[in-house]
């Protein structure tokens, strides 16, 4: 493959807050959003990628935001709880039209399709009240510009929502009435995010122990609110937690202290060529063929066993108990940790995409798929801007990718679109049962092709209407 990319409420508690010990971090950072600056640069210009196909959007009424599809609801609201500008309505756009349709979902609805009972209520409760709104504000900020660009840097208008959002939380928590709050939650939940988007897991620690400081507070995580959903956050970030610190106290992680990766050179070293010969067929020729670095060889392996180790004795994971981590669990952290890394190849980030798809497919507990698929809609949007060569050489590998990215999320999401525009250009057209038995020389399972199943009457409609 010759990658290359384009120019381009709850109860009260006597308990202390988790926060008390927080020092001030900037003297203006309470002030009110009226008083922060627009940006002083453009609203970024998106590259567009010939082989994608994208539909042009209208521009909603000023009263009316679109959820997803235009056609499935439209969110009525009536301003924001602080003063908007142009920064903060690109965020809220992003928000709503390309994250919360697809990262916003009920564990019974992972696979259905949007939750649009939850939208209604959710996507309000961010919108008027201040605290989480300053919070989700930083959080798709962040989203969208490493949507746009890539850059996980952190801009200074973000920083200051993110800000802005801590010291309002720090007032809130002096309230024992509102300590334990769904709103609360719902902000740790998006500063969690910002953090962990930019690369500051000391921070995302932090935020963790508070969202486990409420649970407690609350009883345990169902009781919190939205019928699950916060439920679902909530064991989303602990776990994720747990995984973390799990790698880290095994010295498990994969990344090289200088960022750097190293790809073997034939004639391989015979102890590799023995790892690369138990993998699936398609993943040893992708292995054998340079492409690959040793620290992705490694993934991989651990993977295979991960996956050995089930076919020969599937049992489910409580997701409470976070002291018992699935393996599961620290192979979804593990590529999450490859994809933060700036020089990753193009190959092999479509590469830990599918493996990502692939370990939550089996991810029973559904501890870890909303955070994994919520930072998908951020990555994959950037990754349908990028150019992406689909030759015969690797055509096999393409539909791979393209096959788990459409099974295993939802139609309209940023995953669904990466993987269609992947597969539809391709140089030799297959049918879907040819695609799964391609797919199965490969990182493959029975749950994924009942899903895909699941959506092609789906397929086939919408590409009748595209001959229409």
């Amino acid at each position: 493959m010759h990658p290359r990319r384009s120019p381009r409420s709850g109860q009260s508690s006597s308990v202390s807050p988790p926060y008390a010990k927080w020092q001030q971090e900037e003297g203006d950072e309470a002030r009110h959003c009226s008083q922060l600056s627009t940006p002083s640069s453009q609203p970024l210009q998106r590259k567009r990628l010939p082989l994608l196909r994208r539909r042009s959007s209208k521009k909603s009424p000023k009263d009316k935001m679109e959820l997803g599809d235009p056609s499935a609801m439209e969110l009525q609201h009536t301003g924001y709880p602080l003063q908007a500008n142009g920064f903060v309505q690109r965020a809220v756009q992003f928000y709503v039209k390309y994250y919360a349709p697809s990262a916003n979902q009920r564990p019974h609805f992972i696979g259905v399709g949007q939750d649009l009972s939850l939208l209604r209520q959710y996507v309000p409760f961010l919108l008027h009240d201040g605290m989480v709104f300053s919070a989700m504000v930083a959080m798709a900020s962040m989203g969208a510009n490493i949507a746009a660009t890539g850059n996980r840097e952190r801009s200074s208008e973000s920083l200051k929502y993110y800000q802005l959002a801590v010291s309002m939380l720090r007032q809130r928590l002096t309230d024992e009435s509102q300590r334990s709050s769904d709103a609360v939650i719902a902000t740790l939940s998006n500063l969690c995010g910002f953090e962990a988007m930019s690369g500051k897991f000391a921070a995302v620690d932090m935020h963790t122990q508070a969202i486990r400081h409420v649970v407690t507070l609350r009883g345990g995580p169902d009781n919190l609110g939205f019928e699950g959903f916060l439920k679902t956050i909530a064991v989303a970030w602990l776990t994720f937690y747990a995984s973390r610190h799990s790698i880290l106290s095994r010295r498990q992680t994969l990344i090289p202290a200088d960022g750097q990766f190293t790809y073997p050179e034939h004639p391989f070293d015979p102890d590799l060529c023995s790892i690369i010969a138990e993998f699936p067929r398609g993943i040893t020729d992708l292995a054998l063929s340079g492409e690959l670095s040793h620290q992705i060889i490694t993934l991989i392996s651990h993977i295979n066993k991960w996956d050995q180790d089930i076919n020969n004795s599937l049992q489910e994971k409580d997701i409470i108990r976070l002291h018992d981590l699935s393996h599961n669990s620290r192979n979804i952290t593990l590529c999450g940790e490859f994809l933060h890394q700036p020089n990753l190849p193009l190959v092999e980030q479509l590469v830990i995409l599918a493996l990502l798809g692939f370990c939550y497919s089996n991810d029973y507990t559904r501890a870890m798929y909303w955070l994994t698929n919520a930072y998908l809609q951020v990555r994959c949007r950037f990754l349908n801007s990028v150019t992406v060569d689909v030759t015969d050489k690797n055509e096999d590998f393409i539909t791979w990718i393209g096959t788990v990215l459409a099974a295993t999320s939802d139609p309209g999401s940023q995953p669904w679109t990466l993987g269609l525009s992947l597969l539809e250009a391709r140089p030799t057209a297959r049918d879907w049962q040819a695609n799964v038995k391609l797919c199965e020389t490969f990182f493959w399972n029975e749950s994924m092709s009942l899903r895909l199943s699941s959506k092609i009457g789906y397929l086939r409609q919408k590409s009748r209407q595209g001959q229409g």
